[in-house]
């Protein structure tokens, strides 16, 4: 019965604080940080691109996450499958879906690579002579 109790106040207490502690952890510097980096690459990308390509990427994006994933999962079935049977094939099939997994991400470093050289340049003007150069002021009238 004490026990009942104890996990009876607990749990009381437990309802009463995890709210406060989940909705302090939401607000942190750090959540607010990566908010406000999500929404300038959203911005960034909106205005950069037109919608087609913007969804283009993103369909690439997710079909190669699902690829790392399934290739992934093949290695650590085949693992276990390979431990649980103590088969030398299944272990052979354990390394052909590790080969395949660093591959393949080796491969999608090498285009990562590829498209950041090709990126493109915004060249800049340089002005020759310091006349041509307008020197703005801002005048700040406390009122």
């Amino acid at each position: 019965m004490e026990i009942f109790a104890f996990l009876l106040i607990g749990g009381i207490w437990a309802a009463f604080l995890l709210p406060s502690f989940f909705e302090s952890r939401r607000r942190a510097p750090l959540s607010t940080t990566r908010n406000f980096a999500r929404s300038k690459d959203l911005l960034a990308s909106v205005s950069a691109t037109n919608g087609q390509a913007l969804k283009a990427r993103r369909r690439a994006a997710t079909r190669r996450s699902r690829v790392v994933t399934v290739l992934s999962l093949g290695a650590v079935g085949s693992l276990a499958v390979a431990v649980l049977q103590s088969s030398f094939v299944w272990l052979l099939a354990t390394i052909a879906f590790d080969v395949a997994v660093a591959g393949y991400v080796a491969l999608l470093l090498q285009m990562r690579a590829v498209r950041e050289q090709t990126a493109p340049v915004v060249s800049l003007v340089a002005v020759d002579a310091v006349d041509e150069v307008q020197h703005h002021t801002v005048r700040v009238v406390a009122g």
